[in-house]
């Protein structure tokens, strides 16, 4: 089903990636003026919200390779890629790992799922979710420092990151909006030609950087966890949410890096 706001005159591809980094960051994008009569179309911009992980990776990639070369620790270092990509997401998806942690973790039936998950207030499902979540990224992206360095290492976070914020648009793609979803109402289905734009952001680089097989291994395990999520927010809440689909993007770095470390030999140094 197609948002109410997606427009009949089509948002060029600038507006496009300017809406998504209107969503998804919080990069000035002020030099880009919508008209007044047509507000952004993020059902349109949704092919490009992997240039957002693109950007957003790729500078969490710098400050780690930036932090090595000052010979701070890695745990350190990883740290400090860690706060500088949630600052420029206003840390949104770790809000949502946490909301939905404690909705899903402490909700019931619908109604008392979706109250959970709009207080603000964080519950001990979403506490535990953060430390988690935060203790391995820290040690995936220092283990990342040990077998990779320069630009190679910067280009591998920055598809991951890309990767990341491909996975709302996959579901997107497969499974309804929820009707308590709020901010996320803004969106719609991608449809395929979208769909296929947004993997082609990242995934021939990934393909020419690991090979096939390799980035296949990566990258399947997070959409199937993806998948899984939203049919589980589709059964529970009866669709996706803004928070649901913020904590798919946090998991879903996990597990490709995850993969990625399990498949060792397979990977170029």
């Amino acid at each position: 089903m197609t948002s109410d706001l997606e427009m009949t005159d089509r948002q060029s591809p600038i507006g496009d990636c300017v809406a998504a980094f209107l969503l998804l960051s919080r990069i000035p994008v002020g030099w880009y003026h919508f008209p007044d009569d047509r507000p952004p179309n993020l059902t349109s911009a949704l092919w490009a919200f992997p240039l957002v992980g693109l950007v957003i990776g790729g500078s969490g990639g710098a400050i780690l390779v930036a932090a090595s070369l000052l010979g701070l620790p890695p745990l350190v270092a990883s740290g400090l890629a860690l706060a500088g990509m949630a600052l420029l997401t206003g840390a949104m998806h770790e809000d949502g790992l946490a909301d939905m942690a404690d909705g899903f973790g402490g909700g019931r039936d619908a109604e008392s799922i979706m109250r959970i998950m709009h207080d603000s207030r964080i519950g001990a499902y979403g506490v535990l979710a953060l430390i988690l979540a935060m203790a391995l990224r820290l040690s995936l992206l220092a283990m990342c420092l040990d077998t990779m360095s320069g630009w190679t290492l910067i280009g591998f976070i920055a598809l991951i990151g890309a990767a990341n914020r491909f996975q709302p648009v996959l579901q997107l793609a497969v499974f309804p909006l929820s009707p308590h979803a709020k901010l996320a109402a803004l969106t719609g289905r991608p449809g395929t030609g979208r769909l296929i734009a947004a993997l082609v952001v990242w995934f021939p680089a990934m393909v020419w950087l690991f090979g096939t097989i390799a980035t296949v291994a990566i990258i399947l395990p997070a959409f199937a966890v993806s998948l899984w999520i939203g049919q589980t927010a589709t059964r529970r809440i009866n669709g996706l949410t803004g928070d649901v689909m913020g904590a798919s993007t946090i998991i879903a770095e996990i597990m490709m890096l995850m993969c990625w470390a399990s498949l060792g030999a397979m990977l170029p140094a």
